[in-house]
């Protein structure tokens, strides 16, 4: 606890020594993976940059990312697995992938590929994708200031007035007027820029789902591969085969955080705990025992449910959950919801009605599955955004 308060201390004196200057060509609205690489464009199209950001420093968001390991891209980009696909493929391009790992390249990351087309920086540490974003943002001359909570913004006839406050130094008010500006706060919080800008409201997505059904406490913890359904009403709205992870709230893992952007109350998940081995081979190897089959403690348990090693194959076959919501608590990798689409341009993700004001990444109404597809949105947009408010200056 102490450590971790003097960690904080020093981050707020390093953010106390970072001078905003008074106006900038450029103003980005949040530190985070987005609003880095947007930074990063405008300053090395000629910009000057500054990137207010609401945390202690500058993109401590991307180090929970992939668990740690920053799974940063995938090798499938696809528009249609987005919600707003068609708006999704004309920011993106048909270079996406390319584009990104150009950037990346020329950052100095190395990178692997994992199953899925899942990329990890070599090193595994998410610490290297954001250090190597500070390190290239810093070089390009961009004003890096965290610890600075944006209150208001005001138009104004030639750009906007920003009004912000600084966690080292309360309660004083201080401004910023920028000529362009970039929403780059994340999911969930750009109401409190009052642009009027139409907004879908944010709901958690890529999260643990509460769930009724049966044995959630037998199995709490336990990790199982799975084909699953998704139903509604009795009709199949996705299937996925992956990880699902029990838990006596409910259900969770990579197959349920993909869910659960579409999930809805009273919506039924069904599970099938043994893909790919046909029923006739299921009862065959499972005459004596069911532990060669599955997980040892989920025979058990489906056993004792059961009362027979036939009903509870059976029951290995669909095991069903009536889903009641996001769990509570659980922590949500993004929010569904954001800045509506429709108000923006998609070759510049500025505004349809004033190209002072663009936005890029989780601030927009855009998600997407897990395995690197959100980020991989964050660093595109970020990139569109970027260089299109520098170029509004700078021509």
């Amino acid at each position: 606890m102490a450590q971790r308060a003097r960690r904080r201390a020093e981050l707020l004196k390093r953010a106390a020594s970072v001078v905003v200057p008074a106006q900038t060509d450029v103003c980005i609205v949040g530190g985070g993976a987005a609003g880095l690489v947007a930074a990063i464009h405008a300053a090395e199209y000629g910009a000057h940059t500054v990137v207010l950001e609401r945390d202690a420093e500058c993109g401590r968001t991307i180090l929970a990312t992939g668990n740690g390991r920053c799974n940063f891209a995938n090798t499938s980009l696809n528009p249609a697995l987005f919600n707003h696909p068609e708006f999704v493929e004309a920011v993106c391009g048909n270079s996406w992938l390319a584009d990104v790992l150009s950037f990346f390249e020329s950052c100095g990351l190395a990178w692997e590929e994992e199953e899925e087309g899942r990329l990890y920086p070599l090193s595994r540490q998410a610490a290297s994708v954001r250090n190597i974003l500070l390190t290239r943002a810093q070089a390009a001359g961009v004003t890096l200031a965290p610890a600075r909570d944006v209150r208001r913004i005001r138009r104004t006839a030639d750009g906007l007035d920003i009004t912000y406050c600084c966690e080292f130094k309360k309660p004083d008010d201080a401004h910023l007027h920028a000529h362009s500006l970039i929403i780059a706060t994340g999911g969930g919080s750009t109401t409190l820029l009052d642009l009027g800008i139409p907004e879908k409201p944010a709901t958690p997505a890529l999260c643990p789902l509460a769930c009724d059904g049966p044995l959630l406490t037998e199995l709490d913890g336990r990790r199982v591969r799975v084909r699953a359904r998704l139903e509604r009403k009795g009709c199949v709205l996705l299937e996925e085969r992956g990880e699902v992870l029990f838990r006596a709230y409910g259900l969770s893992g990579i197959v349920i955080f993909n869910f659960s952007r579409h999930a809805r109350p009273n919506d039924t998940i069904v599970l099938d705990l043994l893909p790919g081995i046909d029923d006739t081979r299921a009862s065959k190897l499972g005459r004596t025992t069911l532990d060669g089959l599955l997980d040892p403690a989920i025979s058990q348990a489906l056993l004792a449910s059961s009362g027979s090693r036939e009903r509870a194959l059976t029951q290995a076959r669909a095991l069903t959950y009536r889903v009641l919501g996001p769990a509570e608590g659980g922590q949500a990798q993004l929010t569904r919801g954001g800045l509506a689409v429709e108000a923006f341009d998609p070759t510049s993700l500025q505004l349809a009605t004033d190209e002072h004001i663009g936005a890029c990444g989780e601030a927009l109404d855009i998600d997407g599955p897990c395995g690197g597809f959100n980020l991989a949105w964050a660093w595109k947009s970020g990139m569109v955004a970027g260089t299109a408010a520098a170029r509004k200056v700078t021509a």
